[in-house]
């Protein structure tokens, strides 16, 4: 890609996309959003960079800003959103350690399967399995199953955590998870069984850490997307990156209570680039542009246009079509002759919309700020596509040494 509009892009051949796939929901306010392009320019032209040597004057009014519209006491930066899941599982087991008296060799820190929340070293190990042992990245303290049985811990399933933490509650200083993926075939279904292993970590005095950096700032029609399972189930911490700075600048952070948030001593969470004065200003143009133009509702709006349209679709490789806000799913058997995500997504973008393949799903996402003649242009490219894609043999592209 070569430059950005709202939701169109252009690519290296001049050709004009519209965006389905919001670079994984970074872009939750479109390409070059004039509010948010101002105040980064801004900041650019006016300082280089003040960082945790001093401290750069925004840096109060968007920690303020964002506890306040949150409901937490403290708020810890770093820049990338893998960097505030590790910080969040490291805090949590110092509090483990701390409060629970967990011996530092024993405690332990849970996901679950089907969830992502980076590639760092440090929290890669709770997505198990993948291919971590090509890396020899592996860990005994944070991981998504259970330490007796080894056996994955399943997004859906309470009865998994009941098992693991009734026996291993005692170790456990936290469970981390993206609370709704968007995979699942019904929003109910990810509610119920978010609110259920969160009833289980207030039963068993363990931390609940909602990841907010994919489904937070608005995308799902809530700031936070853990606000849907109501105030009482409210987590005890979130990390938040990705659109929180409307992926004009890298930032990222862990938001949680004193409690937990006051065990963070100085240079224990930090980085050189965590509350740069760009990402300040990126994070309260964000905030402002979220309100001012309503784009939580905007979400839902997006959703119910989309439901109302896939509703009517009828292809039988297709499994299942889902919606959380502005961030979509289409599940597919591939079992069809002609039929992958990735044949899908590149017979999408030869005719203008990018979209992402993986395995069996076509991942998509629009940004909040999308017009209504954008998104129904998506939706009519996307639409054919799949209604044509049986009769195409080779597509270019369609064919990627990843599939081997």
């Amino acid at each position: 890609m070569v430059s950005g509009k709202g939701s169109t892009l252009v690519d290296v051949d001049g050709k004009e996309l519209i965006d389905f796939i919001c670079m994984f929901s970074a872009t939750n306010l479109g390409h070059c959003h004039p509010k948010l392009v101002k105040a980064v320019t801004d900041s650019v032209q006016t300082i280089t960079l003040a960082n945790m040597s001093t401290h750069s004057a925004e840096w109060p009014l968007v920690a303020k800003a964002l506890c306040t519209r949150l409901g937490f006491d403290k708020v810890t930066p770093m820049c990338t959103g893998a960097e505030a899941a590790d910080t969040a599982c490291k805090i949590a087991r110092k509090w483990g350690i701390t409060f629970k008296g967990i011996a530092p060799e024993d405690v332990l820190v849970l996901g679950t399967s089907e969830n992502y929340h980076g590639l760092t070293a440090g929290i890669w190990p709770i997505m198990e399995p993948l291919d971590q042992h090509e890396y020899g990245v592996f860990s005994k303290n944070i991981t998504n199953v259970h330490p007796g049985t080894g056996k994955v811990l399943r997004y859906l399933h309470v009865e998994d955590f009941e098992a693991v933490l009734s026996e291993y509650h005692g170790r456990v200083a936290a469970v981390i998870m993206e609370c709704f993926h968007g995979m699942a075939p019904t929003f109910e279904e990810e509610l119920e069984f978010a609110k259920g292993v969160r009833q289980l970590c207030k039963k068993y005095n363990v931390l609940f850490i909602s990841d907010e950096v994919r489904q937070g700032a608005g995308k799902t029609g809530k700031f936070l997307s853990s606000e849907w399972m109501g105030p009482e189930n409210k987590p005890d911490m979130v990390t938040m990156g990705k659109s929180i700075s409307g992926g004009a600048y890298p930032a990222s952070f862990v938001l949680g209570s004193n409690e937990v948030m006051t065990l963070v001593k100085p240079y224990q969470s930090a980085s050189s680039f965590a509350m740069a004065p760009q990402a300040n200003a990126a994070v309260l143009a964000t905030l402002s542009v979220i309100d001012e133009e309503n784009l939580l509702e905007r979400a839902l709006m997006i959703q119910a246009k989309w439901k109302e349209e896939t509703s009517t679709w009828k292809h039988p490789f297709v499994k299942y079509i889902t919606s959380r806000g502005g961030d979509m799913n289409i599940i597919l058997d591939q079992s069809y002759e002609g039929v992958t995500a990735r044949r899908v997504a590149r017979l999408a973008y030869q005719k203008s919309a990018l979209m992402y393949s993986q395995v069996d799903r076509v991942r998509l996402g629009v940004a909040l700020t999308i017009t209504d003649e954008e998104l129904e242009k998506g939706m009519v490219i996307l639409k054919e596509t799949l209604d044509e894609i049986r009769s195409y043999a080779d597509i270019p592209g369609s064919n990627h040494k990843a599939d081997a």
